[in-house]
């Protein structure tokens, strides 16, 4: 279950709802998600997410992910052209 905030900029003029979802659809108006009954996010913040340690194993799998394709990561690849 999603509850989103009607107070958002995006959908304050809401006559439609399922269409305002569709069109206006972001993360910002999204204050509380229930998955399977419990709660995931509430007040607009994910609920038991160490984001700090998210983002360094995010990094860390980018990294492997990088390195095992022979991309360096300091802008300077460049996808190759394809050859017939």
């Amino acid at each position: 279950m999603i509850l989103l905030r009607a107070d958002d900029i995006t959908v304050l003029t809401v006559t439609d709802p399922a269409g305002t979802i569709v069109a206006a659809g972001h993360p910002g108006p999204v204050d509380t998600v229930l998955v399977a009954g419990r709660v995931v996010k509430r007040d607009g913040v994910l609920v038991d997410v160490d984001l700090r340690a998210l983002g360094t194993r995010l990094l860390e799998s980018r990294d492997r992910v990088a390195a095992a394709a022979g991309v360096p990561l300091d802008g300077t690849w460049r996808p190759q052209p394809k050859t017939a």
